[in-house]
């Protein structure tokens, strides 16, 4: 397991990109652990681009679908980058190796609108655990990368492969309170931090 992994991070850095356009699934926002409900973010994409994006998982954990939807400056100024998509996942193993780490494979379908139009298919898998202090807060990290099939329309159709590495982590506080950061480096990059709402 570990050597696969390995191979799959040295795959996401010798991919080329395939767009300037906001990616869809970047930060991808899936974990072991990941929570269902709805979350909030403040976005930074690739260029400095600032924006804003939602999820949506009907199930905790990499289980079921999950749902994005963001919105991002786009690199001419006073215009708008629409992205979204819908993502599938599951456990590859749990307890790895007879400790706390899970892992899980991701994939799904979406399409980004600006300029162009990109519609990327990615296949990732992320790597994490949740540990919690004497104070009560519980924190679990995550890690993995992944690679992306795009199709982008424009000036010109294009066909290919793109990746970035991809970690994260949510952090339960003791009033109940979730805060989730991610980030994705590489072709793919992006920032984000944000809220998991209550409920």
């Amino acid at each position: 397991m570990t050597r696969t992994i390995v191979a799959v991070l040295v795959a996401l850095a010798m991919a080329a990109p395939a767009s300037a356009q906001i990616a869809w699934d970047s930060p991808p926002f899936i974990s072991p652990v990941s929570p269902a409900g709805v979350s909030l973010f403040f976005l930074s994409g690739s260029g400095d681009r600032l924006g804003a994006m939602a999820t949506l998982r009907h199930d905790a954990g990499p289980v079921g679908l999950g749902y994005r939807l963001a919105v991002t400056e786009e690199t001419d100024p006073g215009d708008a980058v629409l992205a979204g998509g819908v993502d599938i996942s599951g456990f590859l193993g749990r307890g790895i190796e007879n400790s706390e780490i899970d892992v899980a494979w991701w994939s799904g379908l979406g399409v980004g609108v600006g300029n162009e139009t990109v519609v990327s298919v990615p296949l990732g898998i992320i790597a994490g655990w949740s540990g919690s202090s004497d104070s009560g807060v519980i924190f679990s990290p995550y890690g993995g990368g992944h690679v992306a099939l795009d199709v982008a329309s424009g000036e010109g159709d294009t066909v290919s492969f793109s990746g970035g590495i991809d970690v994260g982590g949510d952090i339960v506080l003791s009033s109940g309170w979730m805060v989730r950061f991610g980030a994705t480096f590489g072709d793919r990059e992006a920032i984000a931090l944000g809220l998991k709402l209550p409920g």
